[in-house]
């Protein structure tokens, strides 16, 4: 019986773990189903259901019944106890990773000691013919020692005329999250023009030759 109790806990633990973001707004779960090979959404471009979302809710509201139906005869408030809890976890966990990415990678170097946060990225565009000026905000992580990254805007298919975006180099102090602004010029193929916000913009970050896409 102590051994199925617990287990109740440690499924109540993985819903949550799974519905829980980090400090780049991805969420356990979706980590999770991409390790194992599978996308975390029905419909392709992040759209349709949130699989990991349905299990870890799911997940949590068993955990959250059987827990309390077996612990309230010797703790009549438990309920409301568990639910404190689980907003706490919820609202801890971004700064409890950002704060664990900072202390595994303190004295790391190269590509993988930066990350990115998609999540408030965007970019003003404004084309005049086949000339295209983008106005980009970003936010990167340099978790360890890097002292400057080439950056380049990725916009996966919603302007697929548009092409060449220039790269630039941003200087960015170590064991610091960075936001910035940066003017990118390109071009577009059928010279149009348009004006346009677009939001959760992808990256290209390049340090010393070896690049990484976030997208």
């Amino acid at each position: 019986m102590k051994g199925k109790n617990i287990l109740y806990v440690v499924i109540l633990l993985l819903g949550l773990l799974m519905i829980s973001d980090n400090h780049l707004d991805n969420s356990f779960g979706d980590y999770l189903f991409k390790f194992i090979g599978l996308s975390p959404w029905t419909d392709k471009d992040e759209t349709g259901l949130h699989l990991p979302a349905l299990l870890g809710f799911s997940l949590l509201i068993f955990g959250v019944s059987c827990t309390v139906r077996t612990y309230r005869p010797r703790f009549p408030k438990i309920l409301s106890r568990v639910i404190i809890g689980c907003i706490a976890f919820i609202l801890i966990c971004p700064i409890v990773s950002e704060k664990t990415m900072f202390l595994l990678k303190h004295n790391s170097k190269g590509i993988n000691s930066l990350d990115f946060s998609m999540k408030d990225s965007k970019c003003n565009f404004q084309t005049v013919e086949s000339d295209v000026k983008a106005n980009c905000s970003f936010t990167i992580y340099n978790y360890g020692i890097e002292e400057e990254v080439l950056i380049k805007p990725i916009l996966k298919d919603k302007y697929p005329d548009i092409e060449n975006f220039e790269e630039h180099v941003v200087n960015i102090a170590p064991h610091r999250k960075h936001t910035f602004s940066v003017q990118f010029d390109g071009t577009q193929r059928n010279g149009t023009g348009f004006a346009g916000t677009l939001n959760k913009v992808g990256i290209e970050l390049e340090v010393a030759g070896i690049r990484r896409k976030f997208e």
